[in-house]
């Protein structure tokens, strides 16, 4: 009864609108983790490029240049917190990588009755680690796969679960073009007390291209549709603005949500560096959300 009444406490802790964004729980699964892709409206399945792309499609690894290393802050709601990495290898003709994300909820407060003061404070956590693999099948088409371990802790309960991701991609000479499409949180929990948590399993297709390049100036734009089986069906669409490949500017703006619609951003990148910054405003009086990103080839 105690534990149920805890789980109650904590879902009424949580701002309604972080919950709005999960089907049920496990919101790491469903927050995009990457300071580009939030930049460009949360699009990643066919325009996602290095490590980061193990978070979208595994098979855009397999069309790596060259290895990386990425890491990724994010600064949600309030004190909420996603932090995230990935460790991309790229081999002749296949490629695969170590990725891991974490979501915090801090300084919960823990009571039993209705009181002024609560009895003690405690946090929430949810921890993903994963194993990816992509594959060039012919020269412009590549599949591959992604093995996760899930794990959840809330006060005092845990669970553990895993999940697996599938996805394709295309790429075709034209405009530079890229096809992908990827199923992705197929798996399941074990029971967080009484309940096991629903993983938030969605499928998306995507369309990303150079739609301009004027020498030092040009424009990569993305499209995206998001299917989430137990909620609802999202658009997502994006551009980047860039400067010798130096530099760049993005936009984006995504459909479904009520909590976040249009966002923008910049990146920089010199030699084996890239940096990435995504600025996201909010609905319902929230603070906007800031992502950072910084990703080294090797």
């Amino acid at each position: 009864m105690i534990k149920r009444l805890l789980c109650a406490l904590l879902a009424l802790s949580i701002p309604f609108a972080a919950l709005a964004e999960t089907s049920g729980s496990l919101p790491l699964l469903k927050i995009s983790p990457d300071a580009r892709s939030v930049a460009m409206g949360e699009t990643g399945v066919a325009s996602t490029t290095g490590a980061m792309a193990v978070f979208h499609n595994p098979a855009l690894i397999a069309f790596a240049d060259k290895s990386q290393g990425a890491f990724g802050y994010s600064d949600w709601l309030m004190d909420l917190s996603i932090q995230s990495a990935a460790l991309l290898f790229k081999s002749k003709g296949y490629s695969f990588a170590l990725s891991a994300n974490s979501f915090n909820v801090p300084d919960l407060e823990l009571r039993v009755l209705p009181s002024d003061d609560p009895i003690e404070t405690f946090s929430a956590h949810d921890f993903v680690g994963g194993l990816s693999f992509g594959v060039k099948l012919m020269d412009n088409l590549s599949a591959g796969v992604t093995g996760r371990y899930v794990f959840q802790q809330i006060y005092v309960s845990e669970a553990n679960g895993y999940s697996i991701d599938a996805g394709l991609a295309y790429r075709l000479d034209f405009f530079n073009m890229m096809i992908g499409a990827a199923v992705r949180n197929i798996g399941q929990m074990e029971k967080l007390d009484k309940e096991r948590s629903p993983l938030p399993t969605n499928a998306a297709i995507g369309l990303s291209s150079n739609a301009w390049d004027g020498g030092d100036f040009g424009l990569n734009a993305a499209y995206e549709v998001k299917h989430y089986f137990a909620d609802d069906t999202r658009f997502n669409f994006g551009v980047e603005g860039y400067w010798k490949q130096h530099l760049f500017l993005r936009a984006g703006y995504q459909t479904g949500s009520e909590l976040r619609s249009v966002s923008g951003g910049a990146g920089l990148a010199w030699n084996r560096f890239h940096f990435d910054y995504a600025y996201q405003p909010l609905a319902e009086d929230f603070e906007a959300s800031h992502r950072f990103g910084l990703s080294i080839d090797f």
